[in-house]
């Protein structure tokens, strides 16, 4: 049984193989000709936090490779978790209906506990501020796709870098690429956390800590945008102190090579100007198109096909 509940589970050959193999749904898809390699499958789809783009291009791309669907959205009112229903339980009686699970939940390694007790696998749709493979996945895809190349590559990361799930998912898979460094620009609040910071440095990879988006703009190959998430922060004051701090205007872009690419996890509050959204280098609508394509491929994975 294969669960997927963070990125630092993968071997680079694993990496190489699921965007390959997306590339390949890609083209299936695009060429009409997909086949129903899931038409015996269920996948339950439950959801403890809001989710737009995940839950929806996760049953998508389980309804175009021909699986049923069982899902739960706000389940932290709608389902028994409400009624004070374990984690555990939980994960116990969605083992019995469905062959996957699908799961976000808001408390970091509760995915991983469900996981200790399914008899399904279970793909970790993010948990926390903790993970979110299959984010990171479709953002490497989505790189390699922009560039050609996973290497030799300057990534700044901007805003939230404390809570950003798609930053804690999407190093560890970067740094299987040599030559790659990495800014972070963010208010001292919201800085990487330091478990990072060391594991950075013991590795001797190249990274720059900065407040200053304007100065960083002319030096990077990606450009990854990060929502503030006011949901985690424990108190409004401190979460209206930071939220404006990094904005993407369209005066920004005369700074950025003609060849960067801007990316977000979506959804955006405020942090990219809309007046961005049709300059070619603003790539994160395809970004999350790309989601179907690795997610397709990452339900595949799990049933070893």
């Amino acid at each position: 049984m294969k669960n997927i509940l963070t990125t630092k589970q993968f071997t680079k050959e694993e990496i190489e193989k699921i965007l390959s193999r997306a590339l390949l749904m890609e083209s299936d898809l695009k060429e009409g000709r997909v086949e129903k390699l899931l038409s015996d499958k269920v996948i339950a789809c439950i959801f403890f936090e809001p989710s737009t783009r995940t839950r929806l291009s996760f049953e998508t791309a389980a309804i175009r490779l021909g699986a049923n669907i069982i899902s739960v959205e706000n389940a932290e009112v709608s389902s028994s978790s409400f009624k004070g229903e374990t984690i555990e339980d939980t994960a116990r009686i969605l083992s019995c209906y469905a062959d996957a699970i699908v799961m976000r939940h808001n408390k970091p390694g509760a995915v991983e506990i469900a996981a200790g007790v399914s008899t399904k696998p279970i793909i970790n749709a993010g948990d926390g501020a903790n993970q979110h493979p299959s984010q990171a996945l479709l953002d490497v895809y989505t790189i390699k796709k922009e560039h050609g190349r996973l290497d030799n590559l300057s990534v700044a990361f901007a805003g939230d870098l404390k809570n950003s799930r798609p930053l804690h998912s999407l190093i560890p898979i970067l740094l299987f690429y040599p030559n790659n460094t990495f800014y972070f620009i963010s208010p001292r609040e919201l800085a990487i956390p330091e478990d990072l910071r060391k594991e950075l440095k013991d590795k001797k990879i190249k990274f720059i800590e900065t407040q200053n988006l304007e100065e960083t703009l002319p030096k990077v190959n990606v450009l990854y945008m990060t929502r503030v998430q006011k949901e985690r922060f424990k108190n409004i004051e401190d979460y209206e102190k930071v939220k404006d701090l990094y904005l993407l205007k369209k005066v920004h872009l005369e700074l950025l090579k003609k060849e960067a690419i801007i990316m977000h996890a979506l959804p955006r509050v405020n942090e990219i100007d809309h007046a961005i959204d049709n300059d070619k280098r603003a790539c994160y609508f395809r970004q999350a198109e790309n989601g179907l394509y690795v997610r397709m491929a990452l339900l595949l994975y799990i049933f070893g096909l």
